[in-house]
């Protein structure tokens, strides 16, 4: 078998795709990030009311949890979230 030697043209064409390839999905993102459609909603509590000042549902307390921060937690016990915002 003989050895064929790479021509400086199937280099450049090879380089030449990798480029256009990395420009064109630059681009691609960019349209597809831009393009995005947003979420035009406002969060509520579950029982559908609008949280206090805090943040906190009905039925919870704002607290504070040293290094967690504040957090809203249920009255009757259970796990505490961060307020909605």
């Amino acid at each position: 078998m003989k050895n064929k030697k790479v021509s400086w043209c199937t280099i450049s064409a090879c380089l030449l795709c990798f480029m256009v390839g990395g420009i064109f999905g630059y681009f691609l993102a960019g349209y597809t990030v831009n393009s995005a459609h947003s979420a035009n909603y406002e969060l509520s509590c579950p029982d559908g009311s609008a949280p206090d000042d805090n943040g906190c549902c009905a039925g919870e307390v704002y607290t504070d949890m040293a290094d967690l921060g504040f957090n809203c937690c249920p009255d009757d016990g259970g796990n505490c979230y961060p307020p909605i915002k």
